[in-house]
């Protein structure tokens, strides 16, 4: 059975749903905020999208890094 599907804006708001559930995080920008989803070459199995980087990498948050992973298993994006 394959993954279940969602437009690009239903994987964004999924995503800022869990990502503002980390205390934290509540009101600040991050590249999900920033850049949405966006299609990308799944290439041997792996996931349909991706969120683009554009803030610094240094500022890279793990659990961020995580929930989006963990939503790149669970969901596919739609195709147009």
């Amino acid at each position: 059975m394959g993954k279940q599907t969602r437009n690009a804006g239903e994987l964004r708001k999924l995503l800022l749903e869990r990502i503002e559930a980390i205390p934290e995080l509540a009101g600040q920008l991050t590249d999900v905020h920033r850049g949405g989803v966006v299609w990308k070459d799944p290439g041997e199995g792996g996931p349909n999208w991706t969120v683009p980087i554009l803030s610094d990498r240094g500022t890279h948050r793990p659990d961020i890094a995580r929930i989006i992973r963990q939503a790149q298993m669970e969901f596919d994006l739609e195709a147009d």
